[in-house]
Parts: C-alpha cells; sequence; structure tokens
C-alpha cells in the first residue's frame, strides 16, 4: 500500500458531507468487550494408593485445561506421578518416583517485549482501534486492517483478527525421576543415597501470516513478508545426594542430631531455533517453514557442575534450649578456579520460655518462645555460553530464543576475570507467643538481609564488543517486620471460627554501588520514544527502586502568556517552558515544574516522582465451620505504593502522536478554550515527547475479597451407603472485590517486574475473575 493523505476533516466530515451532530449518538464498537469472553476452565485429579507393609505405591495424574478471558487464549497442563516405596529388609529400604508433566500455553501476547513497539501489545490495539467511520460501507469488524490508517510507523489491525490470527505456543516437556536408598545401620544411625535425574524441553512458536501486523504485505515497516520463527531449549541435570544422620537422646534430657553429607550436581542447557521470512504457502503454517527463507539461526550449548558438602549439629535440653550449627561449602564451576568455593556458615538459638519453672504462674501464656538466627547463603547466578562454530545470535524483532543476551561469565582485560559468589547475610529474630490455651497465637519477626557483590550485568565500553557482562556489583539491605495473629475464637460441638491475619513490612537499600556510583538509573524500553528516557532511580542510601521524572504542574492557561493578537500568543518570559521554544508552546499545552529555577524545564528539573514498594501488605481469613459445612473468607491488602500507568501515556492526550489513535473516556476533560482544566492538556499539546512525570502516577493502594470459598461434606452415613469414603461439594470464587483508586484494570500488576522495576502497567493480562466447583470423591 501506498501512503494516503487524509485528513480527519476527509475522513469523518466533509469528505463525507457529515457533521459532527451525526455522530452524536452513532453507537461506537466495543472492541475491549469484544477481546474478553467468559471461559471454561476444567481441572481433574485422580490418585490411586495401595500394598502392604513392605511395599507402598502411588499413582496419580492431574488434567487443567483453561481458556483465558482474552479470546484465542489459554493453557493446558497434563501431569502423572508414580511412587513406590519397598522395605526390603529392617537394614534397608529402597524407593522411587518418576513425575512426568506437559504444558502448553497459547494465544497472543497480551504484553509484548520490551521495545517490540505498539502494534505487539494486544491491548494497545483493543484501545486505540477508532470505534466508528466515515463511511457506512465500511464494516471495521470484518475488515482485517483499517485501510486509513496504514503509515510508516504503523499498521493498525484489526484487534479481533490480530488474537484470532497471531500464532503463538509455548510448550514445557518435564521428566522428574529420583530413586533412594536408606541404610538403618543402627537406630541412631541412617544414610540417605539418592540420585536425581531432571529433563526439561522447552519450546516456543510463533508465525506471523498476512493477517497479522508482523506478517501484512500492507504493513510498511514490514521487509520479512510472511514469517515465524522456533526455537527449542532443553536442559539437563544430574544430581548425586548422600546423607549420614545421627539422632540420639542422652538421659532424657540431651537430644542431640547431626547431620553430614556431600552432593554433586551437573547440568546442561542446549539451545536452537531458526527464523524464516517470504514464506510463499501461508496456509502450510509452520509446516511450511522449510519452504521460506531462513534469516537467522542460533545454537548455543552451556554446561556447569557444583560440589557441596554440608553439615548440621542440632542440641535441644530438656525441650527448653536449642542450638543449631549448619556449614556448607559449594564449589561452582562456574566462577574461576580462585573462587570457585563459597563457605556458607549459620547457626541459630531458641529458647522456650514456657518451659522455666518461674514461667508456671503466667497462666495467661501458654506458648512463649525467643528465637534468633545468623547466616549466609550464595548464588551463583551467573549464565555461561560456549559457542557452536558458524552460529549467530540473531535480534528477531521481539522474538528470543534464550532468556538473556549472550555473554561469557568473565572476558579477560575487562577486570571482571575475578567474578565470586554473590552473599546474602541474614539476622533473623523472632517471637512466639500462645495465649488461653493457644486459643490465640501471636508471631512476630524481624529480618534484616544484606545481599553483597551482586551478580548483575554491568554495562562496559563499546570497544569490548559487549554491552553488558555480568560482574559483582554492590550492595543491597532488606530488613522488615512480619506479623501473624491466629485466633479461634468459637469452637462449639456444631461450629467454629477461627480467624488469621498478617501484615508485613520490609524497606530496602541501596548500600553501595560499582566504582563510587551514588546513583543508577533504569530505563524500561517499551515504545520508541522512552526507550532512553530513565524511569527509576536507584540512589546509595535510599531504595532501590523510586519512579524519577518531571512533576506534572498542570496547564499552560491564557495568563501564562502575552496576546499578541490574531490568535497568536508567547509564554511570557517569566513563566518556564516546558522545554520546547516559547514560540512553540501555547495555550493548554502539557506544563511541569521548573525545581531549578533557570527557566527552563530540562532534564536537571527531573526528581523522584513515586515509590514502587509498598509501605506493608498483608491478608485476613476467616474460617468458619458449621456440621457439614464450611466457609473461608479471604482478604488480601497492598498500601503505599505507586504504579506508573503508562496506558495513559499513550491513552490518554496520545502522547506518541499517533494519527487517529482512539483515545480513554477520560480524555473528553481535556482544555480547550471552552474548557480550561488543568486536568488534561489540549489535543497535541503533548509537549517534548518521551517524558515521564507525576502525571501518570497513580497510588496502588488496594484491598481485595481475594477468596470466598464454599464447602460441603456429605454425611459419613449417607456415603457408605454408596460405597464411598468420602464425598464434599466445594465452590470457590476468586478476585470478587477490588477496592482501589487506581485507574487501570489490576492494581496488583507490574509487567516488567524486578528489584529494580516495580510497578509498571502497559497492556498488562488482567487477573479473571473465577468461579470454580468441586467434587472431592474418595473410594
Amino acid at each position: 500500500s501506498e501512503l494516503k493523505p487524509s485528513t480527519t476533516e476527509n475522513r469523518y466530515l466533509s469528505g463525507k458531507g457529515r457533521t459532527l451532530e451525526d455522530y452524536r449518538n452513532l453507537k461506537g464498537i466495543d472492541w475491549q468487550g469484544l477481546l474478553f469472553e467468559e471461559p471454561l476452565t476444567q481441572i481433574y485429579n485422580l490418585s490411586v494408593r495401595g500394598g502392604n507393609p513392605q511395599t507402598k505405591y502411588s499413582i496419580s495424574g492431574n488434567i487443567f485445561e483453561g481458556q483465558g478471558i482474552v479470546i484465542e487464549t489459554g493453557s493446558k497442563r497434563y501431569q502423572g506421578r508414580a511412587t513406590i516405596d519397598h522395605e526390603v529388609s529392617k537394614f534397608l529400604k529402597v524407593g522411587a518416583n518418576v513425575n512426568k508433566s506437559f504444558t502448553e500455553a497459547y494465544g497472543t501476547s497480551a504484553s509484548a517485549g520490551a521495545g517490540s513497539g505498539s502494534t505487539s501489545y494486544l491491548f494497545y490495539n483493543g484501545w486505540g482501534y477508532r470505534p466508528v467511520t466515515g463511511d457506512d460501507a465500511f464494516d471495521l469488524i470484518s475488515e482485517d486492517v483499517d485501510e486509513e490508517n496504514i503509515t510508516a510507523f504503523e499498521l493498525r489491525v484489526n484487534p479481533i483478527k490480530t488474537a484470532q490470527n497471531d500464532y503463538r505456543r509455548y510448550y514445557t516437556n518435564t521428566l522428574t525421576s529420583v530413586i533412594f536408598a536408606d541404610f538403618n545401620f543402627t537406630k541412631d544411625l541412617k544414610l540417605r543415597v539418592s540420585g536425581n535425574f531432571n529433563e526439561r524441553t522447552q519450546t516456543n512458536d510463533v508465525f506471523y501470516n498476512s493477517k497479522t501486523t508482523r506478517g501484512s504485505p500492507k504493513n510498511l515497516s514490514n521487509i520479512r513478508g510472511i514469517n515465524g520463527a522456533t526455537g527449542t531449549t532443553d536442559y539437563f541435570t544430574w544430581s548425586n545426594e548422600n546423607v549420614l544422620t545421627y539422632s540420639k537422646t542422652f538421659n532424657k534430657t540431651h537430644k542431640l542430631n547431626a547431620i553430614g553429607g556431600f552432593s554433586s550436581q551437573k547440568s546442561k542447557r542446549e539451545a536452537t531455533g531458526v527464523a524464516v521470512q517470504n514464506l510463499p504457502n501461508e496456509e502450510l503454517g509452520m509446516s511450511g517453514f522449510d519452504e521460506g527463507e531462513p534469516y537467522a539461526a542460533t545454537a548455543t550449548s552451556a554446561n556447569y557442575t557444583l560440589t557441596s558438602f554440608f553439615g548440621r549439629l542440632h542440641y535441644n535440653l530438656n525441650s527448653k534450649y536449642t542450638i543449631e550449627g549448619t556449614f556448607r561449602a559449594d564449589g561452582s564451576s562456574k566462577f574461576a578456579a580462585g573462587n570457585k568455593w563459597g563457605y556458607f556458615p549459620s547457626g541459630s538459638i531458641a529458647w522456650n520460655l514456657k518451659a522455666e519453672p518461674w514461667m508456671t504462674n503466667f497462666r495467661l501464656l501458654s506458648t512463649t518462645k525467643l528465637r534468633a538466627s545468623y547466616g549466609v547463603t550464595g548464588n551463583n547466578r551467573v549464565r555461561e555460553f560456549d559457542y557452536l562454530p558458524g552460529i549467530d545470535f540473531p535480534n528477531i524483532a521481539s522474538y528470543s530464543f534464550n532468556n538473556s543476551t549472550p555473554t561469557k561469565a568473565a572476558i579477560p582485560g575487562l577486570g571482571n576475570e575475578d567474578l565470586t559468589w554473590e552473599r546474602t547475610h541474614q539476622l533473623d529474630i523472632g517471637l512466639d507467643l500462645g495465649l488461653f490455651k493457644d486459643k490465640v497465637n501471636l508471631t512476630v519477626d524481624y529480618y534484616n538481609k544484606s545481599t553483597k557483590d551482586l551478580l548483575l550485568f554491568a554495562d562496559v565500553p563499546l570497544y569490548t564488543g559487549y554491552s553488558r557482562i555480568y560482574q559483582n556489583i554492590g550492595e543491597l539491605n532488606n530488613r522488615g517486620l512480619e506479623l501473624s495473629l491466629t485466633t479461634n475464637n468459637i469452637k462449639t460441638k456444631t461450629f467454629s471460627w477461627s480467624s488469621n491475619a498478617n501484615i508485613s513490612f520490609n524497606r530496602n537499600k541501596i548500600v553501595s554501588l560499582v566504582d563510587n556510583q551514588t546513583s543508577l538509573f533504569t530505563t524500561l524500553p517499551f515504545e520508541t520514544q522512552y526507550n532512553n528516557s530513565p524511569l527509576y532511580i536507584a540512589r546509595v542510601g535510599e531504595s532501590a527502586a523510586k519512579f524519577y521524572g518531571y512533576i506534572f504542574d498542570g496547564v499552560y492557561q491564557y495568563e501564562d502568556f502575552n496576546d499578541l493578537g490574531g490568535g497568536n500568543y508567547l509564554l511570557k518570559p517569566s513563566v518556564a517552558t516546558n522545554g520546547n521554544e516559547r514560540t512553540v508552546i501555547q495555550p493548554g499545552d502539557i506544563k511541569y515544574r521548573d525545581l531549578n529555577g533557570d527557566g527552563v524545564v530540562d532534564s536537571y528539573d527531573q526528581t523522584i516522582i513515586g515509590n514502587g514498594m509498598p509501605l506493608h501488605v498483608g491478608g485476613l481469613s476467616n474460617n468458619f465451620q458449621y456440621k457439614n459445612f464450611g466457609l473461608n473468607v479471604f482478604f488480601q491488602w497492598s498500601y503505599g505504593n505507586d504504579i506508573m500507568n503508562a496506558n495513559r501515556l499513550v491513552l490518554e492526550g496520545n502522547g506518541l502522536q499517533r494519527t487517529d489513535l482512539n483515545q480513554y473516556a477520560s480524555y473528553v476533560d481535556r482544555w480547550s478554550p471552552e474548557n480550561q482544566t488543568n486536568r488534561n492538556y489540549r489535543a497535541g499539546g503533548q509537549g517534548p515527547l518521551g517524558r515521564y512525570s507525576s502525571r501518570t502516577i497513580e497510588d496502588g493502594s488496594y484491598l481485595r475479597l481475594k477468596t470466598l470459598s464454599f464447602s460441603y461434606a456429605v454425611p459419613a452415613k449417607v456415603v457408605k451407603k454408596i460405597r464411598m469414603s468420602k464425598l464434599a461439594l466445594t465452590m470457590a470464587a476468586q478476585n470478587l472485590v477490588t477496592w482501589s483508586d487506581y485507574s487501570g484494570w489490576d492494581p496488583e500488576v507490574s509487567v516488567r517486574n524486578s528489584v529494580l522495576t516495580p510497578g509498571f502497567d502497559y497492556s498488562a493480562y488482567p487477573q479473571a475473575r473465577t468461579l470454580v466447583f468441586g467434587l472431592n470423591a474418595s473410594f
């Protein structure tokens, strides 16, 4: 297709012989409504157990088939498990279990990969696709594309056709098997030897036919024609563990438990993939790949080994004092020889105060225990890749075969040959209280966790040929308080009511970064205009992820300008610009706060505009039981966190300046000479593109009725008559009601979630409100 010079006037008004009044009562197409459905999910579980005193076995299976709430999306899971335990003699017991599962997820992606562009986002297409036309003969629902909106920047494809034709399949095939042998040398000394094998194959398939954005010949930026890609990754893990346990009680007061052992593990990873273009027979789908032109291929392999020695000593004196110490030594092939081994000690103590004689007078207290622990753990999460000759790593649009970019764990000459274990030091202090014969139980836990030498990607000079490599970077501290309260409120012969409440407070802080850095900026590409704009900042001494940008200061009003006459205005010298030239800025344009007072809003005026981490999260559950009837009501909440609603950047003011992009209904309240509001800027008044501001930062606090479940157990005398041992009926509803001021679909959202990038919402797949009916039968 060629670019069509077309204006709103031509498409809707004088060019069609119409006026605005012709559209006033015209019903538009509800694309969002057409994208959703009320699907059916089926879950089946079956298990069989049996055996004799020497041999016991079990066989179980699970089937899950669920459609998504978005059309043409869903998932399937088939799982089977078999176990057997056999007592060869009183000195030897052997066993094995095998678990096999297959999963499939399918459907177009609601939220595509970072930086892949708007056309990859299902809900962007649904929200932005125009609901009416100026031509009654043009049927928006049946047409594949919006012919009047073909530009060099994008092709508007019917969102329903996109959902129906985007072919995406994600398969995972997993086999896990374990065999073990228990040797009982004496009643106090035992040895368990086990072997484990895990095999997992993941396959990702995508195919774009002529009715999709990426495969349409009408897409002016499509150089691939009908195209697709397939990639498979195989994971293999073999491990062996040997654990010797000694347990003994001396004089009925001294209890000693000691374990020691060693384990070894080898893991292998192989990945292959190919992408093809200009497929001549799209009706063949992926089976026609051999007729296309391969334009990229990849093949990688990786191996690593892990060896561990460990021991634990547990001592209990008269059920009153407990002391425990553990030690691990782990050796990983991911590090150079000098740093291969990491050593991780830990210890804990507990004091059961209630066992003290002087506590007998405190009758209200039925349980009183103090706990404390301190320990070090390690992480070797470096990915090592060995390259196969003649194979390149492709950059196939937003489709990726691998979870990370190609890199070596260490690159000579860059100073990172000395990579070492990431270490976490954690202190825990706890208190357990039971009151009124444990009718009320309170648990309080405080933790302080510092992670040092974090293994993260770090920027390196371009001359190296790499954009980032693994390095040990800085230190992150997390500390928090967790409270849990359980109460048995009422208990009679026929009725009971119990409650459980929990609340957690967590604060994280950047202790140090790399090379004396004082702050770290993080971009979050989702549209080209924003690819180089930092959205998060992590400062030493502050939280690891705070939103960073400009402070929205309303809209420029007429009093901010000198009236030059003839409808021309010039921004007054005393009023700061928004980054555009004074001659360009007009009444109704977006306005930002000039923090440094230099009269120009630029990068020096960016500041913290929100916090993605909540002040606290929690839950409240109530359980009621009346005879054979049961009821559970569970609420959850989050308080004090902010969300960047990036949907509003695009669809509440057209921040991308796209032609004829439908907007949210909230944009009706935009600035105009007749409506001089400060809520939304005028049409075309976006100011400089690619700026984040507090305008789209929203409070993400919420209270949600997460689960409401009801059960009924058929009386035993009835069950017995139909030759069953148990029969119960259940009904559960999830995500029934959410109370929140957040304007998006779901405040429990973050499509790019990580420690450095929380609380980002753009075209996120919403949580479903579900109703589940169940039947539980035992024979």
